[in-house]
Order: C-alpha cells, then sequence, then structure tokens
C-alpha cells in the first residue's frame, strides 16, 4: 500500500448544483483525504474542476492529472464516486478499462466501492453499469431541463445567458428584456440603411469606419471586459439582425441548438423550429419595416446576376423568375457595336437552370430583354395605382401621420451620406497612388475614377433631396407622394411593398404576382 503516490480529482458542474448535488468541492477533498489517512496512502496532489460538466473530459484539471500519470508522478487516482471523474460512458470506459490499465495506474472511487486493483471487489463487476447509468442520468437531466425551458420561451420569458444585441436583462426580472437605447438605434439604422438600398457589405463597412463596437464587443464591455478595440463588423452580425422576429416585438429563441447534450459545437435551427412568442418584447422596429427588409432581403438572396454591376442595380433583381422550372432569370450585361448609335449596353436574361444545365435540356433559355419587363410592370403598376389610389387622400393620410421624417433622422441621413462621400474620395486617392506607383494601368484608373464620380453625384442628389426636407417636410412629401403615384422615381424598397414575383415563360408572357392579388399581364 505504501508505493502509491495519489492523486486525487474533485469536480463540481453546474448542472450538478442546479440538480441539488450536495458534495461541494470541499465536501469531496475531506472524504478523500480521510479515506488517504485510514489506508496509509501517500498523497501528492489534488486536481479540481470547478464548474466543468462531466459530460467532456478535456478539463483543466482532468488534463494535468492525466500528465503528472505519464510523467509518473502519481500512480493511484481516487475520486468520490465514477460521476466525478466523468459521465460520458465511452470516454469513461477508455480510460479506467484501457488508460489506467496500460499505465499502471490504480482507481478507486470510494462511495462506488470501485477499486481496479482488488481483482476479488465485486462492485468492479458493476463499473460497465455504472458508467452507463451516469450517461443516461445526464441525458435524461438533459432532456427534463429543456422541457422546462421550452416552457418558459413559449410563454415569452426570455432564457438565454445574454440579452439580443439591442436590449438589455431587465434588473427586476431577468426573464424580461427591456431595450437598451444605444444599441438599439444601431438596429435601427441598420434596417434603414438595408431597405433603403445599402448591401449588407456596405453597412458593415458604415459601422466599422464609424467606430461603431460590434455585438462581441459590446458583450464584452457590459460584462465589464475592458477593450479599446471596435472591431469589423461581420455581414454574418448584419445577417442575423435583419433576421431576428425580436426586434419587430416578437421573441425568438432557439434559432441554435447544440448537436447533442455532450457537445458545445451549435447548428443552426430551422426557421420552421423557432421558438417565437409574438408581442412579449418592446419592439425596435415595427412590423412594417422589418417585414420590407426581409422580403428584400430575400429577393437579394436570389439574384444570380453577372457583369460590371449595373445588372446587380436592376429595380427587379431577385423578383424575375422562370414559369417552367420556378428558378431565378438570371441577367447579364453585353455590349454591342452598332452603326447607328455606335456603342450600345443591353442586359439579357435567361433561366439559371438552363444556364448552368443547358447539355441536360432540364429547361429552355426563357430569353428575354429586361427593359421589356421593367417597362411593361411599370405601366401595369401605374394603372392599379391610377385606378385605385386617390391622389389627395394619401397626401392627407401622410400628412396627418407621425411617420413624417423627423429633423433628427434627416441629419443622421445626410451624415451618413457625407461620410460615405469622404470614403470614396479617399478611395480616389489611394486608386490615384496606385496609378503614379505603377500598380495600376492609366485606362483602369480612368474607368475607376468615372465610376466613383457616378457614386459622388449619386448621393449628392440624395443629399439634395434630404436638404428639401430639412427646409419644408410636408411640402416635400406632398410632392414625393405625386411622384410616386406616378411612378416618376421608384426604389427597390418601394417595389418591394406590392410585388411578391414575376414570373416569364419561354413566349415572353410576363405574370405579376402582386401582394394585394395575383393579376396576369401577357406581352
Amino acid at each position: 500500500m505504501n508505493n502509491f503516490n495519489v492523486g486525487i480529482y474533485l469536480r463540481l458542474s453546474r448542472e450538478d448544483e442546479k440538480l441539488g448535488e450536495s458534495s461541494s468541492i470541499s465536501t469531496q477533498r475531506d472524504l478523500l483525504l480521510n479515506y488517504i489517512k485510514e489506508n496509509n496512502l501517500f498523497f501528492v496532489d489534488e486536481y479540481v474542476d470547478d464548474g466543468i460538466s462531466g459530460t467532456t473530459f478535456d478539463r483543466k484539471g482532468f488534463n494535468r492529472m492525466i500528465k503528472d500519470c505519464e510523467n509518473k508522478k502519481i500512480n493511484m487516482i481516487i475520486t468520490k464516486d465514477t460521476s466525478r471523474l466523468g459521465r460520458d460512458h465511452i470516454e469513461f470506459g477508455y480510460y479506467v478499462e484501457r488508460y489506467f490499465p496500460e499505465h499502471n495506474i490504480r482507481y478507486v472511487a470510494v462511495n462506488d466501492g470501485i477499486d481496479t486493483f482488488n481483482s476479488n471487489n465485486s462492485a468492479n463487476d458493476m463499473l460497465v453499469f455504472k458508467s452507463a447509468f451516469n450517461d443516461m442520468y445526464v441525458k435524461d437531466i438533459s432532456n427534463k431541463l429543456r422541457s422546462s425551458l421550452y416552457v418558459k420561451k413559449k410563454n415569452g420569458l426570455f432564457v438565454g445567458c445574454y440579452a439580443p444585441y439591442g436590449y438589455k436583462k431587465s434588473e427586476n426580472d431577468k426573464h424580461k428584456l427591456e431595450i437598451e437605447p444605444d444599441s438599439a438605434e444601431v438596429v435601427k439604422r441598420i434596417f434603414n440603411m438595408f431597405i433603403n438600398g445599402y448591401s449588407v457589405s456596405k453597412i458593415c463597412d458604415i459601422l466599422t469606419s464609424e467606430h461603431i463596437k460590434t455585438p462581441s464587443m459590446h458583450k464584452r464591455m457590459k460584462l465589464g471586459q475592458k477593450n479599446i478595440q471596435y472591431g469589423v463588423w461581420s455581414t454574418r452580425s448584419v445577417d442575423s439582425i435583419l433576421k431576428n422576429p425580436t426586434y419587430m416585438g416578437n421573441l425568438t429563441q432557439c434559432r441554435q441548438k447544440k448537436v447533442n447534450y455532450k457537445s458545445k459545437k451549435r447548428i443552426n435551427n430551422k426557421i420552421e423550429d423557432w421558438i417565437v412568442a409574438e408581442n412579449s418584447v418592446e419592439p425596435i422596429v415595427s412590423k412594417e419595416v422589418f417585414n420590407l427588409a426581409n422580403d428584400m432581403f430575400k429577393s437579394n438572396k436570389n439574384r444570380s446576376y453577372k457583369g460590371n454591376g449595373v445588372t446587380n442595380k436592376l429595380l427587379f433583381r431577385g423578383l424575375i423568375y422562370c414559369k417552367d422550372c420556378h428558378h431565378t432569370i438570371g441577367f447579364r450585361e453585353y455590349h454591342q457595336q452598332t452603326q447607328k448609335n455606335g456603342l450600345v449596353h443591353r442586359i439579357y436574361g435567361n433561366c439559371n437552370y438552363w444556364q448552368k444545365r443547358k447539355r441536360q435540356g432540364v429547361c429552355t433559355p426563357h430569353s428575354i430583354k429586361y427593359e421589356i419587363i421593367e417597362k411593361l410592370v411599370l405601366k401595369d403598376l401605374k394603372t392599379i395605382f391610377n385606378l385605385y389610389l386617390d391622389e389627395n387622400k394619401v397626401i392627407n393620410s401622410f400628412i396627418n401621420s407621425d411617420k413624417l421624417h423627423s429633423k433628427k433622422d434627416n441629419e443622421h441621413s445626410i451624415y451618413l451620406i457625407d461620410q460615405e462621400i469622404d470614403n470614396i474620395n479617399k478611395k480616389i486617392e489611394m486608386c490615384y497612388k496606385d496609378k503614379l506607383d505603377g500598380i495600376v494601368s492609366l485606362d483602369i484608373f480612368k474607368k475607376t475614377y468615372s465610376d466613383y464620380l457616378i457614386e459622388i453625384d449619386r448621393l449628392n442628389k440624395n443629399k439634395e433631396e434630404l436638404n428639401k426636407i430639412q427646409v419644408n417636410n410636408s411640402d416635400y412629401y406632398i410632392e414625393k407622394i405625386k411622384s410616386i403615384i406616378k411612378l416618376n422615381n421608384v426604389s427597390r424598397a418601394f417595389i418591394s411593398l406590392f410585388i411578391d414575383k414575376i414570373e416569364i415563360d419561354e413566349n415572353e408572357n410576363i405574370d405579376i404576382y402582386y401582394k394585394f392579388k395575383d393579376y396576369t399581364l401577357v406581352s
């Protein structure tokens, strides 16, 4: 007995505490030290993992103990019971039945009567069943906890560790969320920028350039971790915000799940498996804004356009489908030299499925000029507006509503435009420096410079519009409404409000599916 150098292993997980486990670390220590004293063993060291689940064997204290076994510092391990060593029966079996015997390590679980060096000990025969029981116990408790949390989530109670970006936990009730003004303002900006035509990557660039803390940096700050960095906004973060129904007041949980009760890895849940409690939190954006943003998001996702950037700005991008196979129609820009008009730019569409699977004959080309679609759809929209919209009634309802842009909103939008113009000017300077250094050719510089000037001109026009609103808010909207009814100037956001999808058949017949009714137009 005197030849054994003993290491005692102590473990307590948060799950154990929740389940009423009474064996604290100190209680385990006292029990094992008494066992060492009573059996005249030589104590070497203790190894502790406090707050670590038994379903994983990748623990700091456990790993140090195994290293000491390999260095022959200890040759005997004692735990209170088998569950303290671990609750994963596969890993447990590996160490007790293979690793310990191969390294001549004696293992004792005091309360379970296990002693691997005592061949006459009948309790050793039950070791495999003890291990399986420990594993099943964790699975059973995991299922019970999951059921309990499910009920709370269905009832609109927040059960996460950290509140979603834009919210904070109520000081009076940790299961209730309250709006956090600073981060909620950023959420509003993300939605407003997106429905006004900014791409997700562009939104990320703007937020990063303004040194706005990312959601992860914001969370660290709330946890008291001092960090002067702001972080780089990722498209995944912005996507997650735009798709989260919590922001319109419907608390959404279970957007992710663990692979199983033993794994820490999380995977995305299907949308139909999300738990959504409607109207259970204060909304940051209206339902109309949220739904519009998600409609635009879906149409953006569906697009499959190639070209020099012109096709990516098409008014109906992502809304046009093949009537026969229901895949998207992809548009490509072509340059054609003509005797009459010189170099002409035309945009043609084809069924994307046919384009990718021509040899298999899965569909037909469905060739069509984009301008044909746009002219016909806008003409049809104008006809509907003239039939069903009373210009005076619409104007009066807008003037009497509280949805007119506030001065603060306009000032902020102007600030964003100025920031973007400043960023473009910096890019022009960098491009010019690259030309001087011979990194880019003169032709590439001229083309890039021209594109930048066009973008600056567009931004300045938007700024002029906002300045008009500053001068006379209601007059601006009267003018704007008249323009919209006549369809003189429409945006992607406006189109997404009314049109669900557009289908094209092989004979260039166009079916328009409106969100308020189905309407068919045959060209």
